[in-house]
């Protein structure tokens, strides 16, 4: 790219409005910070005025960047990547890192917090260089990963549900929290015992057989041994704390809440895996393929690796992969000193690098190759042995999952060598 013929325009987006600042090659704003509107005729007039200062400098090259603001600029990138106004240029879309622009301005001095200056200080920094991967947008690969990041969200909000539940649990039920007396404390059994019964006492004060008939009915007779079950049940009862009927009244309202709230979830996520299975297996049915070969990738993981990488093609090694998933480490040297202990950069896509960490986890345990090499980087250190060992396992199932995707094969371990997918 010729840099005498570049436009740089900075966004600073928010919920309602797109403050705009254009600079040309030496720096000059040709265009001072103005808000355009956050909606569809803001966005059209934002294009027009960049396209006038094109034309009357006669670049040949718009460069358009936005800090990642929730996803208050997707809209202003969407509509750019599909208008034809813009046509005649060769347009690049750059999403900065909120830490990125922050480090940016504090190099410039003592520069004031606002939505005019940030937008100078994103146009400043695109002509800086050194920039990350340009935005990529496939729409395909936008709408998986909408399902795969809403999984994630609904993992947390179950989980979250669940810590929240047990707390409940210990006031009602102290003993049933201590003690492991169900194989899942939020089952149907525990539910049964917890909602449809109203206190502690009532359980230790219940005929062993009413209680064993309330256990074999909600568990279906899955337990081996019911009496010995209902048995431990009435004496975890009896040694529980005990609570006053005002508080008991109150405690039963939030566990069956809590119980409906993670029925609740459980089946929105079934529903949203089906949904992902679908548009995997419609639209990105080869690199599924590719990935679900490696022994501890399953269909999970492979779907969220799909839709935070989408195009292998637009990275240039495994590297930039790496960069991009924010699994590189930091150096510190200064003369002949150079530090041992270096910390992860923790920029970059950091789902993606969740996604490479779980596989990680997963392949050492099912894969011999990775568990040596695990076993031998586990081995290296003695504090914070398994982070680290995973951390450096994942790196390596990135250069694996890369050279993959790239050459279009399927795995099978390095010393049979790999097969390519047959068409």
């Amino acid at each position: 790219m010729s840099i005498k013929n570049c436009l740089y325009v900075g966004v600073d987006v928010s919920l309602k409005s797109l403050t705009t600042c254009i600079l040309d090659i030496s720096g000059e704003q040709v265009f001072k910070p103005k808000n355009f509107s956050n909606d569809p005729d803001g966005a059209e007039k934002l294009i027009d005025t960049v396209l006038a200062f094109a034309n009357s400098l006669d670049v040949t090259h718009i460069l358009l960047g936005i800090e990642a603001t929730s996803v208050y600029g997707t809209h202003l990138l969407y509509t750019i990547s599909d208008s034809n106004v813009l046509s005649d240029f060769t347009v690049q879309l750059y999403c900065f890192e909120p830490k990125i622009i922050k480090n940016f301005r504090d190099s410039l001095g003592d520069l004031p917090k606002n939505d005019k200056m940030d937008s100078f200080v994103i146009a400043s920094r695109l002509r800086l260089g050194n920039l990350p991967n340009e935005f990529y947008i496939n729409f395909n690969q936008l709408g998986l990963q909408r399902l795969t990041r809403f999984r994630q969200h609904i993992i947390k909000s179950i989980t979250r549900e669940k810590t929240y539940l047990v707390s409940n649990l210990f006031l009602k039920f102290s003993k049933l929290t201590q003690k492991k007396i169900f194989s899942d404390n939020f089952g149907a059994t525990a539910e049964t015992l917890l909602t449809d019964i109203y206190s502690s006492d009532e359980i230790a004060t219940m005929s062993i057989d009413d209680l064993i008939s309330v256990i074999a009915e909600a568990s279906r007779n899955h337990f081996d041994d019911v009496n010995a079950t209902a048995k431990l049940i009435q004496e975890s009862a009896s040694n529980s704390f005990k609570l006053k009927n005002e508080l008991n009244d109150s405690v039963n309202i939030v566990i069956k809440a809590c119980f409906e709230n993670i029925s609740a979830l459980e089946k929105t996520l079934k529903n949203i895996e089906s949904s992902i299975q679908k548009q995997v297996k419609i639209f990105f049915k080869n690199e599924y393929t590719i990935l679900t070969s490696i022994d501890g990738i399953g269909p999970v993981i492979a779907a969220g690796i799909i839709a935070e990488i989408g195009d292998i093609n637009r990275f240039k090694n495994d590297d930039s992969l790496a960069k991009f998933a924010g699994l590189v480490w930091s150096q510190y040297q200064s003369g002949e000193f150079e530090a041992d202990d270096t910390y992860l950069r923790k920029t970059g896509n950091v789902y993606l690098r969740n996604y490479f960490c779980q596989a990680a986890n997963s392949m050492r345990l099912c894969n011999s190759d990775f568990a040596m090499f695990y076993s031998r980087k586990f081995k290296e250190v003695s504090k914070h042995q398994h982070k680290r060992a995973t951390v450096l396992t994942a790196r390596k199932a990135v250069r694996v999952i890369f050279a993959l995707l790239h050459d279009n094969r399927l795995y099978i371990l390095p010393k049979k060598g790999v097969l390519p997918i047959e068409n």
